[in-house]
């Protein structure tokens, strides 16, 4: 199964959804790219995370890389899906609002 990492994300200020995400493959053991991030369609990732893909967020601390917590899809009522992070036991430690902007 795929794993990629988002490690930027471009917001619609109009409807404060997420419309781009800057990803690629990552190595979720040892938190290294396995292709070079691209930026893509929300679309793209909602397509790949309801085929099996599992999509983490990617935070860089200290000039380390973390994986944060991972993508679900959101539906929205004009039937374009987004995304947001899943949030275990309400517990947020980071959002999106903490990924850079691209």
């Amino acid at each position: 199964m795929a794993t990629y990492g988002i490690n930027g994300v471009r917001i619609s200020p109009s409807t404060d959804r997420v419309t781009h995400v800057r990803w690629a493959l990552i190595d979720p053991q040892t938190h290294d790219w396995l292709s070079e991030p691209a930026v893509v369609d929300v679309a793209a990732v909602t397509s790949d995370i309801a085929s099996g893909t599992v999509v983490y967020s990617v935070f860089t601390l200290g000039g380390m890389r973390f994986l944060g917590p991972k993508f679900k899809p959101v539906p929205h009522p004009n039937g374009v899906d987004g995304i947001d992070l899943e949030v275990p036991d309400g517990n947020v430690e980071k959002s999106i609002d903490d990924l850079p902007r691209i």
